[in-house]
């Protein structure tokens, strides 16, 4: 397995990062495919949040973490594909906000993308959060809520393994994604073809990219409807999701790239 990202040119490689500049090749089409965005997974529990945050049904601790009970609420209320939220539902109380990966994130891009804010110690939803909860949802609303996911969220909200440098590589692993997962994929092939090895994670027994390729990358853009999984078989192990890009994935993000090697170059 060749990594897609030898396929890029010096230049567009450093170009795509951070992935949002003004000098990425990277285009996101977020006017013409707002509407498509909005009604994404991560935009529904986004509504439902600044629904219950407005009728005072989330609370917060001293710390500023959501209390138990706010907790076990967006787990009975809310969906979240490609997490176990069934086995989360039988942890011991009183819940952890930093234990509920996609909880802990759905706080954290809220407060990123400016649609709530905490005022003495309780959560209120900002103007541009009413709007979204009330589904006014235009391309800079939508612009706002990725560009948070991947470049403003602490990835470590996703998995408490990453660190922050994982994010730099979102406009690389995004080009790579285009040209390789046409096909349902898994795992551990999208990391081998997208994500670029720091130096100092080739010798892991555990192969820590992975996680992190499937925790801040392939699950939420899966929550934005970019991707799909679909469940891996082989004899009768079931095995990770497979993760193939949708329609929308190529009709939101357009890639002004030529790529270096032959296009027949194997993946």
């Amino acid at each position: 397995m060749h990594p897609a990202w030898l396929q890029l040119g010096a230049g567009p490689f450093y170009d795509l990062v951070p992935f949002h500049s003004p000098r990425s090749p990277l285009h996101l089409d977020y006017h013409g495919n707002a509407a498509d965005i909005a009604g994404s997974v991560i935009f529904r529990n986004l509504r439902l949040y600044l629904t219950l945050i407005g009728e005072g049904r989330i609370a917060l601790l001293p710390s500023g973490a959501m209390t138990s009970e706010s907790l076990d609420l967006l787990l009975t209320t809310m969906d979240w594909p490609d997490f176990d939220t069934e086995m989360t539902r039988h942890l011991r109380r009183p819940l952890d906000q930093e234990t509920i990966c996609p909880l802990d994130f759905l706080m954290a891009l809220a407060i990123a993308a400016r649609l709530i804010q905490i005022d003495g110690g309780r959560l209120a939803v900002t103007e541009a959060g009413r709007r979204l909860r009330e589904n006014l949802i235009d391309a800079s609303t939508v612009r706002a809520v990725f560009e948070a996911a991947f470049a403003r969220v602490n990835p470590r909200t996703l998995t408490k393994l990453a660190h922050p440098w994982v994010h730099e590589q979102a406009g690389i692993v995004f080009w790579c994604l285009s040209i390789t997962a046409d096909l349902p994929r898994s795992v551990p092939q999208l990391t081998r073809y997208c994500f670029v090895p720091p130096e100092k994670f080739l010798d892991e027994p555990l192969n820590v990219l992975e996680v992190y390729m499937r925790a801040v990358y392939l699950t939420p853009l899966s929550w934005f409807g970019l991707l799909k999984s679909m469940p891996a078989v082989e004899a009768t192990r079931v095995q990770d999701p497979l993760y193939q890009k949708t329609p929308l994935f190529d009709r939101f993000m357009q890639f002004d790239i030529e790529r270096a090697q032959p296009v027949e170059r194997p993946n």
